[in-house]
């Protein structure tokens, strides 16, 4: 009797199954489906704070050390000064638009 040995992840990939970690259950020691994780949305605002306030609770909860927590942290807090930036010239470009088709269109009194 042969046993087979055990698939690879490009095999087990290439039937259809996921070849990426497995959580066992401890009691019965059954592979159960590992949950995937949200993307954060860091396009928004609310999105950059609400990632920032995960990275907070995991700190907290000790899930996360703190160092590694504040630098993720800090790198989010780029990436919300960016958004702003971006946001604030978007309407400096609209205004600057409208004041310069309002000048067009005003009638020249200096004649």
């Amino acid at each position: 009797m042969t046993i087979a040995p055990a698939p690879t992840d490009a095999e087990t990939d290439a039937r259809g199954t996921p070849g990426g970690p497995a959580t066992i259950d401890g009691r019965t020691l059954r592979v159960l489906p590992t949950p995937s994780r949200r993307k954060a949305q860091l396009t928004s605002l609310e999105g950059v704070r609400s990632e920032m306030a995960r990275i907070y609770r995991d700190m907290e909860s000790g899930k996360r050390e703190s160092q590694e927590g504040s630098r993720l942290v800090y790198v989010l807090t780029q990436i919300a000064k960016v958004l702003e930036l971006t946001e604030i010239e978007r309407r400096l470009i609209y205004l600057e638009g409208k004041a310069n088709a309002a000048q067009l269109s005003a009638p020249n009194r200096s004649a």
